[in-house]
């Protein structure tokens, strides 16, 4: 979410460079965890964390993967809030629709937006438990 002010800050070529760098540097990572996934036959990030740091690290880094996750939701939801419902600097979508009312309240907008999003992945769950049943 902060690229554009990040290349803002250091200008063009250097923002481009460190681009492509993160890129490559992501792509090397990655190709190494799934070589060693594939060597050691782990099935998920958690088992190849187990398997080379411990059973420590692997609690550390989930923890820090929820912590991260939930991070990432917060970030969303602000943003849904400041599209939606409007800010000090800008006339919120709903309220260039539908007009000033109770829906472009922003607590009130992002608490249906979060419990919808809920609510789907319930029902995905629901419905894959549903499927299990079917097979028995």
């Amino acid at each position: 979410m902060a690229l554009p002010t990040t290349v803002k800050v250091l200008g063009l070529v250097l923002g481009f460079f460190l681009i492509i760098l993160i890129g490559n540097l992501s792509e090397i990572s990655v190709e190494m965890l799934i070589r060693f996934a594939v060597s050691c036959k782990a099935r998920s990030y958690g088992e190849v964390v187990q398997i080379a740091m411990g059973r420590t690290a692997r609690v550390l880094s989930e923890i820090c993967i929820i912590v991260n996750n939930a991070g990432v939701l917060i970030v969303y939801l602000i943003i849904i809030g400041d599209v939606m419902s409007g800010s000090v600097r800008h006339i919120g979508v709903l309220n260039q629709w539908l007009g000033h009312g109770f829906w472009d309240h922003r607590k009130l907008l992002v608490l249906v937006v979060m419990l919808s999003l809920l609510y789907s992945l319930w029902f995905a769950l629901l419905l894959h438990s549903l499927s299990l049943l079917k097979g028995r």
